[in-house]
């Protein structure tokens, strides 16, 4: 789809697994603080009561673990490496701590505070993710080069792979884009996308230099990834009406194949095709 259900951002963000976790670590630190009973208990029963009390540390640390965990693998590792979430976690669990320890003297004011807090956190969170956030809507692999042909398999999101033979030495993905407003980004809306297909151009020389001059070879998808050609439609002609839209726009951006990939080393390259929330697209060679 060219746009994600809503709330799916939230699982695939290494902040809300972070929260989480930090819940539960405040609720294990708040059991681990307070008293197992009182001084003139029996002693077995005072032992029960530590016991019970050190199981249930011992099984909110557990789940608090599994959560960051989950925070590492669903979200990808790449995205752990950012000092944030350790600031965002000590916050978080220090006012789940003091929320599950302090609970009946503070009673409803930190219940208010709490579920407050929560719903900021959600907003900014949702905000983080769409201002910062990049989809990847395909994959593009070199399969041959020779004499300015390219032989590429594109890979939509979503989609069955397909096969294009192009002229030329530059391949560009074409993408239509709907941009949303900043107030929109806030909420955590992402820009929407219908990948239509792939181009290609070959540089030419002419008297004021070079320029790029595109090919009769294109390939269209007979099923675009991403929203529909109605929804699309709709939004470009009513671009001015319809509020909350910046704009409505088909973006292009050219890639060099490099004739390294046809000297016969093997080795093929790989390209991502990322939709950036500002409505641009990049192409990122893997590595």
């Amino acid at each position: 789809m060219g746009f994600d259900l809503p709330g799916s951002e939230l699982i695939h963000s290494t902040f809300t697994w972070c929260v989480l976790s930090a819940a539960f670590f405040g609720a294990a630190a708040s059991r681990a603080t307070r008293r197992s009973g009182g001084r003139n208990e029996e002693r077995e029963r005072h032992e029960r009561a530590v016991s019970l009390k050190w199981t249930w540390v011992s099984l909110l640390l557990s789940i608090s673990v599994l959560l960051a965990l989950t925070g590492v693998f669903v979200p990808g590792p790449e995205k752990v490496r950012d000092i944030r979430l350790l600031y965002v976690f000590l916050a978080a669990s220090a006012l789940f701590f003091l929320a599950f320890r302090f609970k009946r003297a503070a009673g409803l004011p930190v219940l208010v505070l709490g579920a407050t807090s929560a719903v900021l956190l959600l907003l900014l969170l949702r905000s983080l993710v769409a201002f910062t956030g990049e989809t990847e809507i395909a994959r593009i692999r070199v399969l041959a080069t020779s004499q300015q042909r390219m032989t590429l398999e594109v890979v939509p999101r979503d989609e069955e792979p397909v096969i294009a033979e192009l002229d030329g030495e530059y391949f560009a993905p074409i993408v239509k884009v709907i941009i949303f407003d900043d107030a929109y980004v806030f909420l955590g809306s992402k820009t929407w996308y219908r990948f239509v297909g792939v181009t290609s151009f070959r540089v030419e020389r002419t008297d004021d230099g070079f320029r790029f001059r595109q090919q009769d070879t294109d390939l269209y998808f007979k099923r675009a990834a991403g929203i529909s050609e109605n929804l699309y439609g709709l939004f470009e002609r009513y671009e001015e009406h319809i509020p909350g839209v910046k704009s409505v726009q088909v973006e292009i951006d050219l890639k060099r194949v490099r004739e390294a990939a046809a000297a016969g080393s093997g080795v093929f390259e790989t390209f991502d095709i990322m939709l950036q929330n500002d409505g641009g697209v990049q192409i990122v060679r893997r590595r």
